[in-house]
């Protein structure tokens, strides 16, 4: 069966017409909190400062800060009011309503018009810019226009897409004023005056060592949350982040009080298990596992997939990253709107049955080494050993996996793919797994599976929320009964904030204009 929340507004599940939200006003308390500095690192500096561009965790924290969207997640994956007071929906389109009164970061009125320009050069391909698949669909056609007197923006779309509006919750979406339109190049490097729509303005930048933000007067477009509970406090009027490369250092500083909150991937998290610290535990990475199907390859051979996952524990895969995370029954997690959640359609464990297939065979596993040093691929190495395959790892860095891999220039079989997944979304990952192969698009496995196409499709151009899972239920299930995707498990995160600061988590990621210092 898949998993259906009858809570979560039809905006998200499927973009359904006319949504509109109670709230003109964030739900928060107003800007202009005397507390901070808050103090927070992260292991790795920011590759860029334009919200388009942004591919890393660090990019999309300084994104969140600097740039509004026009919704935002709450929890459980529904959708509040950011710049968008409300907004209206179908397949193809969209129009937002903007609050009244919103400024850029240096004072200068916010306009649709505004609005629409930064839209339009997220969404065209020149600019390069990550994300517009999810939020528009691969290759689409889109048409943004604006009414500066109506304060509305419409996105208009040429084929049906009902992820549309809870993409605009991505901070790749985040809206950029014309300063930063007008010179995307120094955008990219560091702060434009006047380019931010956000809460915090970035006043001071020491690459690869530290970052201050300053605290917008009179800012009122922050997230208007209702489900997730905004903890008591202040909010910090400045925010100083550093970058400290080894989570260990960071479990001393934020121990010892020199962090206010740092997040934890690794054993570390366990020395904050209570005495007073505020602990969330999230999804950060779904892993599962995908072949190359192309003539040639084992892969191609639907019982060697099937012995690949039976001979494959997942609950075994998921002691291996501490036993924290969720056994998965698809490609993404049980957070995910429409996520199968029946076991019966995934092929069990069996390495007896398994051995038949295996014995003998040869084959090349790549998986990156960015996740606990690849011991994921470790295991699946060893399990498919333990049967009689030859197995050739080839544990690599990131990047080198992405081009081995995503762009399919290397020469493998079967990849543990490591899906960071922010959006908690089905379409997250199934765009990697239908339409051409690399470079043309990102079907980087080469799979057929008309079922699963035609379920996602489906899915993709219904505004009914019962409909839509039915049709995920039908495209999870094509993809599931051929194997040609592998579920393990999911590796959480620990976001620990210190005794005296607490934020909001949605979506596998803490708020950081959620932040609060108390007492």
């Amino acid at each position: 069966m898949v998993r259906t929340r009858s809570a979560v507004p039809a905006a998200l599940a499927a973009a359904a017409a006319l949504i509109a939200s109670g709230c003109t006003t964030s739900s928060e308390p107003s800007a202009g909190g005397g507390s901070g500095p808050f103090r927070y690192a992260v292991t790795s500096d920011a590759n860029t400062f334009d919200p388009a561009l942004g591919t890393a965790a660090t990019d999309y924290s300084f994104a969140r800060m600097q740039f509004g969207n026009l919704v935002y997640r709450d929890a459980g994956q529904s959708l509040v009011p950011g710049l968008a007071e409300k907004w209206t929906a179908e397949p193809d389109a969209a129009t937002f309503t903007l609050r009244a009164g919103l400024t850029c970061s240096d004072g200068k009125p916010l306009t649709a018009g505004d609005v629409a320009a930064s839209l339009r050069r997220w969404a065209d391909p020149k600019t390069g810019a990550a994300g517009t698949g999810l939020a528009f669909g691969p290759g689409a056609k889109v048409t943004v226009a604006s009414d500066d007197a109506a304060r509305t923006v419409s996105v208009k779309l040429a084929k049906p897409w009902s992820d549309l509006v809870p993409a605009m919750s991505m901070t790749n979406a985040g809206i950029v004023c014309p300063p930063g339109l007008k010179d995307p190049k120094a955008l990219n490097q560091g702060p434009v005056p006047g380019a931010g729509t956000g809460p915090y303005t970035l006043t001071d930048a020491q690459r690869g060592r530290q970052y201050t933000f300053k605290l917008r007067d009179g800012y009122n477009a922050f997230p208007a949350y209702k489900q997730a509970k905004v903890p008591a406090g202040e909010r910090p009027s400045t925010v100083r982040l550093s970058i400290v490369s080894n989570e260990s250092t960071l479990a001393n500083q934020l121990s010892t009080g020199e962090l206010d909150y740092a997040a934890f991937t690794g054993p570390d998290a366990a020395r904050f298990a209570g005495g007073g610290y505020h602990v969330h535990v999230q999804p950060l990475l779904r892993m599962f596992a995908v072949f190359n199907e192309r003539k040639g390859h084992p892969g191609a051979d639907p019982g060697f997939r099937k012995a690949v996952a039976q001979a494959l524990d997942p609950g075994a895969f998921n002691k291996v990253y501490g036993g924290k995370g969720e056994v998965m029954k698809s490609w993404s997690d049980s957070t995910s709107q429409c996520a199968n959640t029946d076991g019966s359609i995934v092929t069990k464990t069996d390495p007896a049955a398994a051995k038949k297939a295996l014995n003998g065979a040869s084959l090349k596993l790549s998986g990156t080494n960015g996740v606990a040093g690849g011991s994921g691929n470790t295991y699946v190495q060893e399990a498919l050993r333990a049967l009689g395959a030859k197995v050739t790892l080839r544990n690599v860095d990131n990047a080198t996996w992405a081009s081995d891999v995503l762009a399919n220039k290397g020469d493998w079989d079967v990849t543990v793919m490591a899906h960071l997944n922010f959006q908690a979304t089905l379409t997250a990952g199934a765009i990697l797994l239908t339409g051409p192969n690399p470079p043309e698009g990102r079907n980087f496995g080469g799979i057929r599976n008309a079922g699963f196409d035609a379920g996602f499709g489906k899915a993709m151009a219904t505004t009914d929320e019962a409909g839509k899972c039915a049709a995920w239920g039908a495209a999870q299930k094509a993809l599931l009964e051929r194997d040609d995707v592998v579920p393990l498990s999911t590796v959480p995160v620990a976001f620990v904030l210190g005794k005296n600061a607490d934020a909001v988590v949605t979506g596998g990621a803490v708020d950081p204009t959620s932040f609060r210092v108390q007492g």
